[in-house]
C-alpha cells in the first residue's frame, strides 16, 4: 500500500525489471542519507571519489584491451563488461531495502513491547539494533556499488562513442551546461 492511501497499491517494478543503469539510477541510495548513516554508525568508508576511481579503472582496462574492443563485437563486449557491475549494484540495493524493512519492523516490535510492558525487552532491543546496523551497512555497500557502476558506465559509454577518455571535470561540465543554456536562450529571442 502507498503511505497515506487506502486504495492505491504500488507494484515494485524494480523487483522484476532487468538490471540496467537506468534502474541503478532509480533505486540508488541517496548520498546524503548514506553520509548520515556512515557518521551515525561510525563506519570508516570513504564515499568520495568512488565513481571517478571506477571511471578511471574501467577506462584503463578498456585501453589495455583496446584492439579487441573495436567494431560491433567490441560494443557487445563493452556491454558485457558493465553487466555484472550493474547486477551487483541492483542486487545490493534490493538487499539494503529488504534489510531496512526488517530493521523498521524490529524497531516497531521493541516500541510495542515497551508500551505494553512486555518481557524480553533486552533481546528484542538487541535484535533491533543488530538489524538496524546490518541495514546501515548494506545501504553503504549499495551506494558504493551504484557509484562504481556509474563510473564504469561513463567510461564504457565514452569508449562506445569512440571518444578518448578524460577524467570527469565538474567545473567544465557545469560551464558547458551554462553555455548551452545561454545559447538556447539567445536562439529563442
Amino acid at each position: 500500500m502507498t503511505p497515506g492511501m487506502t486504495n492505491v497499491v504500488r507494484f515494485p517494478i524494480e523487483r522484476r525489471a532487468k538490471p540496467s543503469m537506468d534502474l541503478v539510477r532509480e533505486i540508488a541510495p541517496d548520498s546524503r542519507e548514506v553520509s548520515l548513516v556512515i557518521e551515525s554508525f561510525g563506519f570508516d568508508d570513504d564515499i568520495d571519489g568512488i565513481r571517478d576511481a571506477a571511471d578511471q579503472d574501467m577506462a584503463e582496462y578498456i585501453t589495455e584491451k583496446g584492439a579487441r574492443l573495436s567494431g560491433s563485437k567490441g560494443q557487445a563486449e563493452l556491454d558485457r563488461l558493465l553487466q555484472p557491475i550493474v547486477e551487483r549494484a541492483v542486487s545490493l540495493c534490493r538487499e539494503a531495502h529488504d534489510a531496512s524493512l526488517a530493521a523498521v519492523k524490529a524497531q516497531r516490535l521493541v516500541v510495542e513491547a515497551q508500551s505494553e510492558g512486555g518481557y524480553w525487552l533486552t533481546p528484542l532491543s538487541e535484535r533491533a539494533s543488530a538489524r538496524t546496523f546490518y541495514a546501515g551497512r548494506l545501504l553503504v555497500d549499495a551506494h558504493l556499488a551504484c557509484q562504481r557502476a556509474a563510473g564504469a558506465s561513463r567510461a564504457i559509454e565514452i569508449a562506445k562513442r569512440g571518444e578518448s577518455w578524460a577524467p570527469f571535470d565538474l567545473h567544465a561540465e557545469a560551464l558547458a551546461m551554462c553555455v548551452d543554456e545561454l545559447t538556447a536562450r539567445s536562439s529563442h529571442r
